[in-house]
This record gives C-alpha cells, sequence and structure tokens, in this order.
C-alpha cells in the first residue's frame, strides 16, 4: 500500500505542471525558535515533520527560516501568508489549524519583513491548509511556590500568579476561564523574553499554562528543575499542519498522502520519539471553528 501511494503521488508530480516537476526542489517556511520549535540550531519536530514528508516524496528540501514578529501589531498568520504570497516558499510548517487564522486576507497589502531582512507590501492569498500531522495540548506547569501538589480545574488556582505568553492561545484561555474570573490573576510574558517557563523558574509567578511540547523540552533541557506537571489538560487542543496558497492544491494533496501513510506507519511518532517527544495524533475538530468567548472558556 505504501508503493502504491507514493506511486500515485509521483504520477500526480508528473501531471500538475512546471511547479511540480520531477526533481524539482521543495521549499518551506519554519519559524525559527526554542525547543520544541524547530531552528538550525537544533532539529526540531516540525523540521523532523517536513524532512519525513520530502522524503516520501522525493524531492530535495530547502528550509527558509524566519522568526515571528514581536509587537503589538503582528499577526503570525498574517505574517506566513506574506511569506507564501511573496513566493518566499510554497508552503510553511508549524502552522495552528485555526478558523481565525485561515480565514479569508485583508484587501490590503500587509508588510512582511522578508528573509534577507527586506520590508515589503504584499497582497494576501487564500491559505489552505494539508492534513495535520501532530496536535498540541495545554498544561498547567506549577512552580516552587505553587500551594498544591496537583490541580484538577483552574477554579482552583484563582488568586494564584498566573504566567502565559502574551497574546498567545494560553493567554487567551487564561483571560476567558470562567468570563474572566481569573483576569487579575494573569501575568502576560513577553514573547521576546527568556520565556514563560523560566519566568516561572525565577519565581516570577505560581504557575503557568502552557503549550504540552514546550514543558516536555524544558524538562528534557533542566532535568533538575524544581517546576512540576500540574496534572491539568485544558479541554482545548489545537491541530498543527502545513498550508500554502490555495493556487498550490495540487501539492497540498501531495502533502495529504504523505502525512496520512506517515501516520499510519508510525514513522512519525518514531522521529517524534528520536528527540524525546511523544507524538500527540491530530484530533476532531480538524480545523478549529472561530475563537469565541464561549469557546475558550470551556474547560475540563
Amino acid at each position: 500500500m505504501r508503493l502504491l501511494l507514493r506511486g500515485v503521488a509521483l504520477a500526480a508530480a508528473m501531471l500538475t505542471g512546471p511547479a511540480f516537476g520531477m526533481g524539482q526542489g521543495l521549499k518551506v517556511c519554519l519559524e525559527s525558535g526554542p525547543p520544541p520549535l524547530s531552528s538550525e540550531a537544533h532539529e526540531g519536530i516540525d523540521l523532523a515533520a517536513t524532512r519525513l514528508v520530502a522524503d516520501w516524496l522525493g524531492r530535495p528540501l530547502e528550509i527558509v527560516w524566519y522568526r515571528v514578529e514581536d509587537d503589538a501589531d503582528a499577526s503570525p498568520a498574517a505574517q506566513v501568508n506574506g511569506l507564501l504570497s511573496a513566493g518566499v516558499c510554497q508552503l510553511a510548517g508549524g502552522f495552528p489549524l485555526v478558523s481565525d487564522a485561515l480565514r479569508a486576507p485583508s484587501e490590503v497589502p500587509w508588510p512582511v519583513e522578508l528573509p534577507d531582512g527586506e520590508r515589503r507590501f504584499v497582497k494576501l492569498g487564500t491559505l489552505m491548509h494539508a492534513t495535520p500531522y501532530r496536535s498540541v495540548d495545554y498544561r498547567l506547569i506549577l512552580g516552587k511556590s505553587a500551594g498544591k501538589p496537583a490541580v484538577a480545574n483552574l477554579d482552583e488556582v484563582k488568586g494564584w500568579r498566573l504566567l502565559a505568553e502574551q497574546n498567545s492561545l494560553a493567554d487567551n484561555l487564561l483571560l476567558a476561564h470562567g468570563g474572566g474570573a481569573l483576569r487579575a490573576d494573569v501575568i502576560h510574558v513577553p514573547m521576546a523574553q527568556a520565556g514563560v517557563l523560566a519566568a516561572l523558574a525565577r519565581g516570577d509567578g505560581d504557575a503557568a499554562l502552557v503549550e504540552g511540547p514546550q514543558f516536555d523540552a524544558w524538562r528534557a533541557a533542566h532535568p533538575d528543575s524544581a517546576l512540576r506537571d500540574s496534572g491539568y489538560r485544558h479541554a482545548l487542543r489545537v491541530n498543527v499542519g502545513f498550508v500554502a496558497l490555495d493556487v498550490q492544491r495540487g501539492m497540498v494533496e501531495l502533502f495529504d498522502e504523505a502525512i496520512a501513510d506517515l501516520l499510519e506507519s508510525r514513522d512519525l511518532e518514531a522521529a517524534f520519539a528520536k528527540q524525546g517527544y511523544a507524538l500527540q495524533k491530530p484530533v476532531e475538530p480538524v480545523v478549529l471553528p472561530p475563537l469565541t468567548q464561549r469557546l475558550l472558556g470551556q474547560s475540563q
């Protein structure tokens, strides 16, 4: 079956025009960041997934690294769209599949910083996504000053100093909980700083809501750290995948074939395990609906 799928993919590559010509390289944009994000300094889970797909398709791979712009008006989704619309890359990996991020773009050209440092105004295209290859959970991590060893519900931490990366989904989940019951307790950590878990380890807060893989990476890098998992998991989980402009539909369909096979064969799971991460498989819904206060406020 795997050989059949590869044969279908190769046949499709021959029929979809010059953009998919045999032997042509595959250019993918990835955000550069600390573990578990990918970077030139270390492997990272999204780079591992990208390499597996490129190998499956038999295409040479070129990674274009970018950093999320850190200012009040920044929009990571528009930044990725701008890189794709400017022709910097064909696809982008590590993209959260949330309908807000995939919605139709504004007609107003968006300022994009290109990898060479040039800033250009780019008319954004329409994004489409491939089959997701992983999902992300949100965990409450306890610092040394936490008043209990385990937490079953966010209602239990009212009055604590709660850390979250500024403007992140984790930040918004805390702010929306209980109709804003924790709003006065949330401390927003700027993205440009060393990180939420580093701040928690310094004693800047009592607990932090972070992405699960983020804590796995921290624990691997700091085995003697006093930070501990509270056991709490928010009900909301987000799928992560590749996105491209809708004019690249043929390539996205090839990625769908590759990812489905890599998940079924557990090759993706093995690649993650080599880096010390447990693959969290995609969940339903594939794309989260609009992030309303009701959706953000749901919890276990």
